[in-house]
């Protein structure tokens, strides 16, 4: 009985040494944390659907994160609550649809600037080598096409998920996961570096490219695109609304080294904001940064001001001219006189 006993601990504490190494190559680092995610009201006036099911901070990011163990590249879009997964969705949420755009620092790689039905651009320099579409999981082929969650490279392959590709809920953390393997992605030294655009928008299963779209009142199913807005604005929404053209972002997360710490609820809202229905224009995120006035003016101002003080201009000196004439008009007189001078006789 003794001999036995100690077989099995034997055999226990091999196992425990043999896992060990496993363990530990799988013991996570994190490449980038932000808590400075926006907020969930879009371009600053959006309200949530009225159906019981849309509970307060299910479309709030709270963090995103980026972890890397020894297989994988970990993203991690932390939210205020996941709402339950009433609908049961397979990969354990329903509700929210996180949208990641990745931007590399690899060169010569191709870059797209669309996005998959958040009525969005991304700035060209922010234009992405990756997208991340993490959708609740159910049918068998990528979102849009299907409701599986979808790995795209910019050239238009796109990875299912899968074994190399896992998206999940983790409930205790109120997070959504999207776990890559490192065999899809390049460029793996400087995460860091990578420029990510992550965007949080309302599933619906059957709204167009799988996105929720925005109502001028909202309603059950729909966005309330005007829940804050000022009268100012009504216009402006009606026509984006009609033309299609409003955004279909609740929540969004920058992270770059342009934004190494997040971004604002007031840059969100004045991205989102930036569409121009009038010139049937897409928002622009992140927006471009607004051209200082003050300095470019100083520095024409400055440049005109020193322009006649420039020494190859010409300069007439009229005082050196009028005595350069005088002595001139002498020396004729002097020439003709010695020329006409009759010659003296022998």
């Amino acid at each position: 009985m003794m001999v036995k006993a100690i077989l099995v601990l034997f055999l226990i504490t091999m196992l425990l040494i043999l896992n060990q190494p496993t363990i530990q190559a799988q013991a996570l680092t994190t490449v980038i944390s932000v808590t400075n995610t926006g907020d969930d009201k879009g371009p600053g006036y959006y309200g949530y659907p009225t159906n019981n099911v849309f509970k307060p901070g299910v479309f709030k990011i709270t963090k995103f994160e980026v972890l890397t163990n020894d297989t994988s590249v970990i993203f991690k879009t932390y939210f205020s609550d996941l709402g339950g997964n009433p609908w049961n969705g397979p990969n354990g949420f329903c509700l929210q649809y996180v949208q990641i755009y990745v931007r590399t620092t690899a060169s010569g790689m191709l870059t797209r600037t669309d996005t998959f039905g958040l009525n969005i651009a991304i700035r060209y320099d922010y234009g992405w080598h990756y997208a991340l579409l993490l959708a609740p999981g159910w049918g068998t082929n990528p979102v849009p096409q299907d409701q599986k969650a979808a790995f795209y490279y910019s050239n238009g392959t796109v990875i299912v998920q899968d074994s190399s590709f896992k998206v999940y809920a983790d409930t205790a953390t109120n997070s959504i996961v999207a776990a890559v393997s490192k065999t899809l992605l390049t460029d793996l030294d400087n995460i860091s570096k990578w420029k990510i655009v992550v965007a949080v928008a309302s599933y619906d299963g059957f709204g167009p490219m799988r996105v929720r779209t925005a109502g001028i009142k909202g309603g059950e199913w729909n966005l309330n695109a005007t829940y804050t807005a000022t009268q100012d604005l009504i216009p402006k929404i009606s026509k984006a609304i009609s033309t299609g053209i409003e955004p279909r972002v609740l929540g969004l997360v920058v992270v770059s080294p342009e934004y190494p710490n997040g971004i604002t609820p007031d840059q969100q809202h004045q991205w989102l904001n930036s569409y121009d229905p009038d010139k049937g224009l897409l928002a622009i995120v992140p927006s471009f940064a607004p051209v200082t006035q003050t300095v470019t003016t100083t520095q024409y101002s400055t440049a005109t001001t020193t322009i006649p003080t420039t020494v190859t201009s010409p300069v007439t000196d009229w005082t050196i001219a009028s005595v350069l004439g005088v002595v001139l008009l002498i020396m004729g007189f002097a020439v003709g006189y010695i020329i006409r001078r009759p010659k003296a006789t022998k």
